[in-house]
């Protein structure tokens, strides 16, 4: 499952939202780059946080908080969101332009996203 690769990309976005799109970017390299490798574990997650730039506090910070009932809640709150959306799969992305809000579900569709803004 990816529920703790979620609430540590919900709690750092709590935390060091700054640092979230990096986070995001480590947790893909590692999962589907060329390590080919897992993201479960405490260790992984640690792992990720050092290559996306987090110091050891932030780290620890942002592991302690992924069973807060705020991190939790956030979740739950997105994943909703994304539900009523008509989310489904990974990774499903949401892109506005003007008031047209497209979605677009796999991660060999950028060429998509691409087009939607005229790239």
């Amino acid at each position: 499952g990816s529920l703790s690769q979620q609430r540590f990309v919900t709690s750092v976005l709590q935390n060091c939202p700054e640092k979230v799109e990096a986070v995001c970017r480590e947790l893909w390299m590692k999962s589907w780059g060329p390590e080919d490798s897992t993201t479960h574990s405490i260790e992984d997650l640690q792992l990720v946080a050092h290559r996306a730039g987090l110091s050891a506090d932030e780290t620890k910070l942002c592991i302690e908080s992924m069973k807060s009932p705020a991190v939790k809640a956030q979740l739950k709150e997105v994943t909703e969101e994304a539900v009523d959306k008509g989310a489904f799969g990974s990774p499903t992305m949401f892109f506005s332009k003007g008031s047209h809000e497209e979605m677009v579900w796999g991660s060999d569709r950028f060429d998509m996203v691409a087009n939607i803004y005229g790239l």
